[in-house]
């Protein structure tokens, strides 16, 4: 199915460096937060509340691929965060039949809670919200890229929001902040930048160290993604060149640990 909106937007605080207790991503993980967007392809117009939706656990089943167990317990997940109530459904074993299976035909009708009126879109800061371009994200499956990086683009994109329009954060960093191993993410850089969605500069500070600044890709309009490859193209293709070589020499691949500088 299609999504209903080309773009969505999320609170920033969704993806807050929280000391003592858990943010909303990592209360509801990459799932939870997949299956919210999917939540996008069942959506209700003109009513009361724009961000409603119709669907069952079958339906978000298929578009997620996740087992009838996974989508039942996603769902428990995002309505304990405080993101989506369910209408019609007020215990939630009343999704449970007598033979202890779980109702996955049910209609279920959704409301996300947290968010705002879509016509407000363009009235916010991205202080406070950060833009999802579900559209975009149709682009990263066509490349074979999964819901972890819906996951990705969202925490490069939250901390992109400087002057700059960049991201610093480590690698090893943005690995415990999602929950995610350490090579996979490198992996993710990788193909983020193989696939012209991502533009990662190497830069070395005063004390002769290195860190990346990240550029992401936030729009699927052919005329927004020729103008990011017109700017970042040379950086990218260095980038994957470097990395292309030195797996042919089957030598360890660690976008922060080399010694030749990009950019």
């Amino acid at each position: 199915m299609n999504y209903t909106l080309h773009s969505i937007r999320i609170k920033s605080s969704w993806f807050d460096n929280l000391e003592r207790q858990k943010n909303v991503y990592q209360k509801i993980t990459y799932k939870g937060l997949n299956l919210y967007f999917q939540l996008y392809k069942f959506r209700l117009h003109n009513q009361e509340n724009e961000h409603t939706f119709i669907t069952s656990i079958s339906l978000l089943r298929k578009e997620t691929g996740y087992t009838t167990q996974e989508v039942f317990e996603l769902l428990k997940k995002l309505k304990s965060a405080k993101i989506i109530k369910l209408n019609n459904v007020s215990r939630w074993d009343y999704l449970i039949d007598e033979k202890e299976n779980i109702r996955d035909r049910d209609v279920l009708f959704i409301v996300a809670t947290d968010t705002f009126p879509i016509a407000d879109y363009k009235y916010v800061s991205d202080d406070y919200y950060i833009y999802v371009p579900l559209d975009l994200f149709e682009l990263y499956r066509k490349k074979g890229l999964n819901e972890k990086y819906f996951a990705l683009y969202c925490l490069i994109k939250k901390y992109s929001q400087n002057t700059e329009q960049k991201m610093w954060m480590s690698i090893v960093k943005m690995a415990k902040f999602l929950g995610f191993d350490k090579d996979y993410v490198n992996k993710m850089i990788y193909e983020m930048n193989r696939n012209y969605f991502l533009s990662s500069y190497r830069r070395v500070k005063s004390d002769g160290s290195f860190f990346f600044e990240h550029h992401i890709l936030d729009s699927a309009k052919e005329k927004e993604i020729d103008k990011f490859v017109k700017v970042h193209q040379d950086n990218m293709d260095k980038l994957i060149k470097r990395v292309d070589k030195k797996k042919s020499k089957k030598k360890s691949i660690n976008i922060e640990n080399e010694w030749e500088i990009v950019g």
